[in-house]
């Protein structure tokens, strides 16, 4: 991620551990895209996992031997094929990332009453269309980085009863702030973490490929009601590009000014997972077997699943002026100003609007989500993105799925205006900028539980924002994805 937000160096004031370390002490917790929600507790594999059709894979009795002892590992791959048209130049790519997580239940383990542990990392290679495109503020996929091996979160989390939990380690925001279930489905980086949060903070806040130290804290108000609160230290790695002078994700940095996200959560009509409760007490199966017995289709809204959340961050850094930063970036010599502090709203929904009468889990799904910030000190001051997501259509395919979304988001009108001050007294041909906006659509085969080809079409509007370099592009490519 670039920081727009500050021009500092890096510091030297860091604590650095190698990565190797750290797995291997993820390893030493064993005696002699895995969530261990979902990963069954007799074999350890996941439900949606390739070892499902291997008869358990080669490491079979290792992994359900793990998994009594309440440790589930996972490895996960995505691979992408791009290619583009437009932008800054022409061009095709490969980029791809390997993922090794480790989930520990510590009471299995050592008796430690709702303790968990969890760590992953990446090895990330190839490239992203990034710099082909103009440097878009929307990245074309969510698993564009740098190529680095780093690791990425590093936490444990403790359970107080049965509503609250406190998760403390190496965090990152986008696991769980702004998250909707839908728009995941889609393969730009915008979302997944917003251009506006991926803009405004700190080299893009603490979110893929960067995480930093925090806590966090969830709270079920009521079986529909979640609160959810964190504190991180407010840039991961405290220099203009991130991922370089943080290369392998172990600068544990705990002196810069705090960034604070709150989220309030209404879940309602929730289909209850296996062995948990929702808003209704009725069980997963239960919904299932009832909806079958009905046999109908049904589109009201009133009785199908959705999610409402409102949320607000605060930064208490500094941040420059956009207007006289603008014009100073433009060798026009004016006096810096800045601000202390920084701060931003966002809202989303995420709903089912049709349910088949074959599967209530199939169907047509929406969201849309909103944001803001104040034009002074941001580059985009405005974001909103919304999209419709099919499952299950496809007559012999169920688990097929395909989707369409649009992003929109929007130059602060401060930006603006300091970029139509240079054109009119400075540089005529330097261009305004004004917004970036992507369209997606994409359809997803799944081969096989764990096993998806996805084949992407993305256009995108006035990379950048509108730089004069820049011409509208369109881009194409395959995701192959392959969890174990």
């Amino acid at each position: 991620m670039r920081d727009t937000a500050s021009g500092t160096l890096c510091e030297d004031v860091r604590l650095k551990v190698p990565i190797g370390a750290l797995f291997a002490a993820a390893v030493l917790l064993v005696p002699g895209g895995c969530d261990p929600a979902l990963a069954d507790e007799k074999d350890g594999l996941p439900e949606q996992s390739v070892a499902t059709s291997l008869n358990g894979g080669p490491d079979k009795d290792f992994r359900a031997a793990l998994a009594k002892k309440g440790v589930t590992y996972g490895i996960n791959y995505i691979g992408e094929g791009w290619s583009s048209s437009g932008g800054r130049e022409d061009n095709t790519t490969y980029l791809g990332r390997l993922e090794i997580l480790v989930d520990a239940d510590l009471e299995k383990l050592w008796g430690a009453k709702g303790l968990t542990f969890h760590v992953n990392g990446y090895q990330i290679h190839g490239a992203g269309l990034e710099k082909y495109l103009g440097y878009p503020l929307d990245y074309i996929s969510s698993i564009e980085a740098l190529p680095s091996t780093r690791l990425f979160e590093l936490w444990v989390e403790q359970k107080f009863g049965e509503r609250m939990a406190v998760r403390a380690g190496q965090l990152a925001v986008d696991s769980e702030f702004m998250t909707s279930e839908t728009a995941g489905k889609f393969i730009n980086s915008s979302f997944g973490w917003p251009a506006i949060w991926a803009t405004d903070l700190p080299n893009g806040g603490n979110s893929y490929p960067l995480a930093t130290p925090g806590a966090r804290v969830k709270f079920d108000m009521t079986d529909t009601l979640t609160f959810l609160g964190a504190i991180y230290n407010g840039n991961p790695a405290g220099c203009v590009d991130g991922q370089r002078c943080n290369r392998n994700g172990t600068d544990f940095r705990l002196q810069d000014p705090p960034f604070v996200v709150e989220e309030i959560q209404y879940k309602y009509n929730q289909r209850a997972k296996d062995g948990e409760k929702d808003g209704n007490k009725k069980g997963k199966e239960k919904d299932k077997e009832k909806d079958k017995e009905k046999g109908e289709a049904s589109a009201d809204l009133f009785s199908l699943p959705g999610v409402l959340k409102f949320g607000a961050w605060q930064h208490f850094g500094n941040f420059r002026d956009v207007y006289s930063g603008t014009l100073i970036d433009a060798d026009i010599n004016v006096s810096p100003r800045g601000f202390w502090g920084n701060y931003g709203f966002y809202a989303l929904v995420d709903q089912q609007i049709y349910r088949l009468a074959s599967d209530p889990e199939n169907g047509v799904f929406v969201f849309a989500r909103i944001a803001g910030a104040p034009s002074d000190r941001n580059i985009v001051s405005f974001y909103i993105d919304g999209g419709v997501f099919f499952r299950g259509f496809v007559p012999g395919r169920s688990e097929d799925t395909f989707g369409a979304a649009q992003t929109y988001t929007h130059i602060s009108g401060d930006a603006s205006d300091a970029d139509r001050y240079i054109a009119d007294y400075a540089d005529p041909s330097y261009r305004v900028r004004s917004f970036e906006a992507v369209a997606e659509v994409f359809y997803k085969f799944q081969i096989a539980p764990g096993f998806a080809v996805q084949p992407d079409l993305q256009y995108m509007w006035n990379p950048g924002g509108g730089i004069a370099e820049n011409k509208d592009a369109v881009y194409g490519g395959v995701r192959v994805s392959i969890a174990y």
